[in-house]
């Protein structure tokens, strides 16, 4: 089966790109069932292969974060006023907040296993640029939408700067909540299976 891995990663990497590419223009059952496969195909695969068992807390807030989207797209919100926000811009901070500590634990988990013991400050960081990144590779796929495919996603030229001003400022804040929340969990995990103890330590949150 290992000679199959790669290709099959790749498919679902595709299949979950895809996903973002249409996800405003799909139905809201079809995004609900899709999210729900597609990250218990992630968990079960983490799990099965790498034996990393990630906290259903955090994959339920990635869940949540794909709703936000998804309902906001039911519901015709884009464009409209959200409290002090454009519901756009509400969205672009509060799936960055939700995303956030999934990505810091796994980026911590992933260090440690290469024996690497960073502090989850150093992990956050880490976490914060590599999500960054993502987010703007996300506006490339928006514009790729845009120019070949007819979307309607760019709605103005500070579009683009504006969303990831957002994203940024989602991302300093699921930091911010994040980091207290694994300290706290890392104080109650002594000795030298302190990789192993946290692992599962985090999988009962």
């Amino acid at each position: 089966m290992r000679r199959f891995e790669l290709p099959l990663v790749l498919l679902v990497a595709i299949a979950g790109a895809a996903f973002l590419l249409k996800m405003c223009y799909l139905s809201l059952v079809f995004n609900c069932v899709f999210g729900l496969v597609f990250l218990g195909a992630f968990y079960a695969y983490v799990r099965g292969r790498h034996r990393i068992d990630i906290p259903i807390t955090l994959l339920m807030l990635v869940f949540a974060a794909l709703q936000i989207d998804a309902l906001g797209n039911f519901f015709r919100m884009y464009g409209r006023q959200f409290g002090p926000l454009q519901y756009d811009e509400f969205s672009h901070m509060a799936v960055q907040v939700l995303i956030t500590p999934i990505i810091i634990w796994l980026v911590r988990g992933g260090m440690n296993r290469l024996g690497h013991n960073v502090s989850v400050r150093l992990s956050a960081l880490l976490a914060g640029t590599m999500m960054f990144s993502l987010t703007a590779i996300y506006e490339v796929i928006e514009l790729w939408d845009e120019v070949y495919f007819g979307g309607q996603r760019i709605w103005g030229k500070y579009d683009t700067a504006n969303d990831l001003q957002w994203d940024l400022c989602g991302i300093i804040i699921g930091a911010l909540v994040a980091v207290p929340l694994l300290r706290l969990i890392e104080r109650k995990v002594d000795g030298p299976e302190h990789c192993v103890s946290a692992r599962r330590s985090l999988t009962s949150i």
